[in-house]
């Protein structure tokens, strides 16, 4: 049991940390450079680290085949992207992205096109980028990730409370301001 723990927080971070590269070569692409901010400080995007995390417990559990796993690799990363949404917007109100002015949208927040992109990501790697990385970065360096992990939730948990932190302050002067 602890060492599936052990195994699902190295994912949770991996895969947090492969989500913020995505995302910076994505805006670099489109946009000719790098995304100014995020909703954490650090290089992590928690959405990617849930989703990925719950699609490979779900994988490593079930075994599903080929087609059974598109199924929730089709409603996992946009149900994770739609409540993320909802989070930001009505919590600390900010949109972190917005797809009203794209087809088959819903709130803005999630949308027929990204859903098929994420789709095919998280199938990519369930099938064929997770067994390489048990293979390779996680089984063999399974001590070292034993030891890292504790700094890592150390870490996320104070970037966290920093975020928080600067979206209470924001919300506050936007309340101060407006009463003004």
């Amino acid at each position: 049991m602890f060492s599936y723990l052990l195994y699902f927080l190295f994912n949770f971070f991996l895969y947090g940390v492969i989500g913020w590269i995505i995302e910076e070569v994505y805006c670099l692409v489109m946009t000719g450079h790098f995304q100014e901010d995020g909703f954490l400080y650090g290089p992590f995007k928690p959405m990617y680290a849930i989703a990925m995390s719950l699609l490979i417990l779900i994988q490593d559990t079930l075994n599903l085949s080929t087609v059974l796993l598109l199924i929730p690799c089709a409603i996992i990363p946009t149900t994770v992207e739609y409540l993320s949404g909802l989070l930001t917007r009505h919590v600390f109100h900010v949109d972190y992205w917005d797809y009203h002015n794209l087809k088959w949208n819903v709130h803005g927040l999630i949308c027929l096109q990204f859903s098929l992109y994420w789709t095919a990501l998280t199938y990519i790697g369930i099938r064929w980028v997770q067994p390489f990385i048990q293979a390779y970065m996680y089984k063999p360096f399974f001590s070292t990730w034993f030891v890292l992990i504790p700094f890592l939730i150390i870490a996320f948990l104070v970037d966290e409370g920093l975020t928080i932190r600067k979206h209470v302050i924001m919300n506050q002067t936007i309340m101060s301001e407006s009463k003004k």
